[in-house]
Formats: structure tokens, sequence, C-alpha cells
């Protein structure tokens, strides 16, 4: 319990973890394409800001292929070497958007990563859906060439992520549904996941972290905003700080500045 482990949100749903000289980071995105940009036309990586915002790293995960959470990996991959971990639709993505093949390992739900210091099960998650099927989901288009179009990043699995490290449970949440019921120190939930006051009530964290709450259309260089949900109001950071004390007041809530580092020990 005396290594610490230091945090970063790197806003969206990306997480970046260190412990000693060793650095575990989850969906990095930063280029921020427009929602125009998501429907029309193709998308590339800004090169210069993921490798301002990513130096080092040694292990990089991804829960699910969509454009919001795989399109900079690449980048970080060649900037640091990493190792990237995903689906076969990710696996295949990587390949095609250049990285090399000993780069990228394909997991799958139940696995037990040993990354350095950090052990990581591999749970199942739902992704949000729209008329009963997962938004963005499918197999990836024939013959893909870069650059692609952000509809090009589909989705054949999507994960959750348990994280051992220095006898703490770390669990990145990106599921709409709260099975499994598993048990975390800390918790990165989606504040607008229609089970996230279930998720509180069963899994009782020390810790809890709001993660994609961002508007993600929104470029870095202009103030943080929370993202619209499907009812078009935009997420309140306020009313989920209130249903975390009135349902888990025995955690704490903590809304990160993005890019700022935190050791979590002292969150807690």
């Amino acid at each position: 319990m005396d290594t610490p482990i230091w945090f970063r949100w790197l806003g969206v749903g990306g997480i970046e973890l260190r412990v000693n000289d060793q650095i575990l980071v989850i969906d990095p995105y930063f280029t921020c394409v427009s929602f125009w940009q998501m429907w029309f036309g193709r998308v590339r990586p800004n090169r210069e800001l993921v490798a301002e915002k990513v130096r080092h790293c040694d292990y990089v995960l991804v829960t699910h292929p969509h454009c919001d959470h795989l399109m900079d990996v690449p980048d970080v991959v060649h900037n640091t070497g990493a190792m990237t971990l995903g689906s076969s639709n990710t696996c295949q993505l990587l390949a095609v958007l250049g990285v090399p093949e000993e780069r990228i390992h394909e997991i799958k739900v139940g696995d037990r990563l040993p990354l350095g210091n950090f052990q990581v099960e591999v749970l199942p998650a739902e992704h949000m859906t729209l008329l009963g099927r997962p938004v963005g989901s499918g197999p990836l288009s024939p013959n893909l060439r870069p650059p692609l179009r952000a509809l090009d990043y589909r989705m054949d699995r999507c994960f959750s992520f348990l994280i051992h490290v220095g006898g703490r449970r770390l669990l990145d949440w990106c599921s709409e549904r709260v099975e499994p019921v598993v048990s975390a120190d800390v918790l990165f939930v989606k504040p607008q996941t229609p089970a996230c006051q279930s998720l509180l009530r069963v899994m009782r964290p020390k810790v809890v972290i709001p993660m994609h709450w961002d508007d993600f259309f929104r470029p870095l260089s202009k103030p943080i905003r929370p993202v619209a949900t499907s009812s078009l109001k935009r997420v309140d950071m306020t009313r989920f700080r209130q249903v975390v004390e009135q349902i888990a007041p025995e955690a704490k809530m903590f809304i990160p500045e993005m890019f700022r580092t935190y050791d979590l020990d002292e969150l807690a």
C-alpha cells in the first residue's frame, strides 16, 4: 500500500495510471473531431496534440473501437512503443492504421492480463443501444484504407477493466448494466449511465470519478462543458454529486481537472 498510484484524466474516457516508472493508458483521445466530421468526410488524428499529451506509455487498453476511443491510439503507440490491447475489430483497425503486429494483442472477456505492475481483468460491458442495437456496431468494412471515416470505427465487443495494482482495485466501468457485480476501491464511471445508481449501491467504492461526461465534439482549446444526453440535456454534474452523496455516502466523489496528476490514495 506504500506505492503511490498516480492518475490523470485525459478527457473523454481517457485514463492514465502510473506506478513507479510504468504507465498504463486507457482510451486516449484528444483530437475531438466535430459533430459534422463524425458523419461526413475522413478524420485524422491531431498528431502534435497526441504527442504533447502522452509522452511515455507502456500499455494501452481499448474498451471498444469507436472513433472517440481508438483513433489516437496508433499515434500513442508510434510515439511511445507501447503495447496495445483490445478486441478483434480494435486489432484489425490498428493494423490498417499502421501499428506493427508485435504491438497489437487481442483480448477477450475473462482474460487476466499481467501488464508489469498492473494486473488487469477483462470484464464484459454493454454499450449504449439505439433501437435495441449497440450504437456503431458490426463487422468492419472490407478494404479499409487510411484516413478512415469516423463511422469506419465499428464495434464488435465492449469491455470494462478491473485493474489490480499496489493492493488496490480500480474499476473502469464502461457498461450500461450492473453485471457482473465486482467490488472496487476506485470506480471510474459515466454519470449518464442508466444503471449508475444501482452500480453505486452494489459496488460501494471508496472513490467515484466521473468519466466521459465532457463534450467530446468540443476541441481541447475551448473550456470544458458537459456532453448532451439522448434527451438533449447536458449532464448535470451537481446532480450527480448529490446522487453519489445520497446512495453511497461513504464514497468520495471527485471531479478531476483534465491532465492534472493526482495521487489516488490522497483522493481516498
